[in-house]
């Protein structure tokens, strides 16, 4: 004869059952000990339904790196350059990109000539430098009139980027004046390769704007000044100051992202011609989190 086996419990019914129908009487060979049977039949009935109420926890995702890099794509530049620098994010000036990669992509809307994404979005960069003439060349107002556009498609928004000091410019105090949603402040910064400097003013723009700050654009020098005194900056002065500003912005939890701007010849260029990394890049390269 086979033993007597108890009823299979259904986890939807387990929170509601009572004792009274499971009896020793009934299954005497399965629970031979009365006093352990009724212990186990009031665990089933009391406790497990709310046991199996609970989610298993899940893992959390993975912060994305802080540091990152302005791609110019339509110049050729693609994931292999991304790689090579061990970046955690990257844009590229447009607001779609063609690369399949492991780096998280920002999309930007360059100008009021250019559409949102046509999806909402985790991140979007606003208008990039609407004070510069051959930039986005917007006024706060027409920047203004644009915006809401942006905010609909994103879930955080950073500020205009600015070619001059956000502390001195009249176009973003204009443009915050009307209080549109801006969840960060850009930062464009091409100072030379004082460290110390660097830092100072991001705490002073920090401190005036009480946002976190993405320093999207920075090095030593701008692409046309690399290009015209390309050795201004020793090799040593430059890696100093990547590796004092970066530390300073791994550690700073108000500066979010920060990408450094590949000037193309000189000191503050990543790459060679090639596409190999420059001594610069190395040392961009061989910053960690």
């Amino acid at each position: 004869m086979n033993p007597i086996r108890p009823p299979k419990f259904r986890p939807r019914l387990a929170g509601k059952l009572g004792c009274s129908a499971l009896t020793t009487r009934a299954y005497p060979q399965a629970y031979p000990d009365p006093m352990k049977f009724r212990a186990l039949c009031t665990l089933l009935a009391c406790g497990v339904g709310s046991l199996i109420a609970v989610e298993a926890p899940t893992a959390k995702a993975e912060p994305i790196p802080k540091k990152g890099f302005g791609l110019p794509e339509r110049k050729g530049m693609d994931a292999t350059h991304l790689d090579l620098l061990k970046v955690g994010w990257y844009y590229n000036w447009g607001d779609r990109t063609k690369l399949t990669t492991h780096a998280q992509f920002v999309p930007m809307v360059f100008s009021g000539r250019r559409e949102p994404p046509p999806n909402r979005v985790p991140f979007l960069l606003g208008f990039n430098e609407p004070d510069h003439a051959k930039q986005a060349n917007m006024s706060p107002a027409a920047a203004l009139e644009k915006w809401p556009a942006l905010v609909a498609q994103s879930q955080t928004l950073i500020a205009p980027a600015l070619a001059g000091n956000p502390l001195k410019s009249e176009w973003l105090a204009a443009f915050l004046k009307a209080t549109p949603k801006v969840d960060a402040i850009a930062v464009h910064w091409y100072k030379g390769a004082d460290s110390a400097k660097f830092i100072k003013d991001l705490e002073e723009i920090h401190a005036r704007f009480q946002k976190p700050l993405w320093v999207t654009e920075f090095a030593p020098q701008t692409t046309a000044d690399s290009a015209e005194h390309p050795t201004k900056f020793t090799q040593a002065q430059v890696n100093t100051f990547i590796a004092e500003t970066t530390a300073f912005m791994e550690k700073t939890p108000w500066v979010e992202r920060y990408a450094w701007h590949h000037s193309g010849v000189g000191t503050s260029a990543l790459f060679t011609k090639d596409g190999q990394l420059t001594e610069t890049g190395k040392a961009y390269a061989s910053v960690k989190k």
